[in-house]
């Protein structure tokens, strides 16, 4: 994951060291931080790597009087951002933290691709749904085997506890389904522009 968000900073703009640590914090905190050392490696490794290089100063959109490296992501940078923003196999019980990172930086991917990732991440959420329909399901269907455990605040717990991550993947799966229909309207614009520049050109 933080691979991915280095790269994805970077894609935007070359940063300070010290601004890609602040942003990726704010973006995955408040109780998830990235250390210095944990971002002093991953650089170092990217580096080595030939994804990130070192970058003017002057190109970063945020003066600051505070030393720090620079980076720019490269050719072989970019071409890992898209192989790690296409990957929908990896890290599945993180993929949720994964995937809103990913709708950040959208923009960068073609319209195909953008599709085929928010259809993935709302079969994603219908999965954990359905997982959690089946655990509701089995209590349902075998009243014996919970009866000694019925009124106790152990299997009531439970209950409200399946209840709220029901509800919370669902409003995770409408949030999904809402960006779908943001990206598509986006393309249909995009093609009610193109549609109206052929036709002022075939006027002329």
């Amino acid at each position: 994951m933080y691979e991915l968000l280095v790269l994805s900073l970077l894609m935007k703009f070359p940063l300070h060291a010290y601004l890609i640590s602040k942003i990726s914090n704010d973006t995955i905190g408040p109780w998830e931080k990235v250390s210095r050392g944990t971002l002093s490696t991953l650089l170092n490794k990217l580096e080595k790597a030939g994804l990130i290089q070192d970058s003017d100063p002057a190109t970063v959109p945020f003066p600051t009087d505070r030393p720090s490296r620079t980076f720019e992501i490269t050719n072989k940078g970019k071409s890992r951002f898209f192989e790690l923003m296409l990957d929908t196999k990896k890290n599945l019980g993180n993929y949720q933290k994964i995937f809103h990172i990913k709708a950040i930086y959208f923009e960068f991917l073609n319209e195909e691709d953008q599709l085929y990732l928010v259809h993935h991440y709302i079969k994603h959420c219908q999965t954990a749904i359905d997982h959690i329909k089946a655990q509701q399901l089995e209590f349902d269907e075998n009243p014996e085997q919970v009866k000694s455990m019925q009124g106790t605040s152990f299997y009531t717990t439970i209950e409200s506890l399946m209840h709220l991550n029901a509800e919370q993947w669902n409003l995770e799966r409408q949030w999904a389904i809402n960006f779908k229909e943001q990206i598509m309207m986006s393309i249909k614009n995009d093609k009610r522009k193109e549609h109206s520049n052929d036709t002022k050109m075939e006027s002329r």
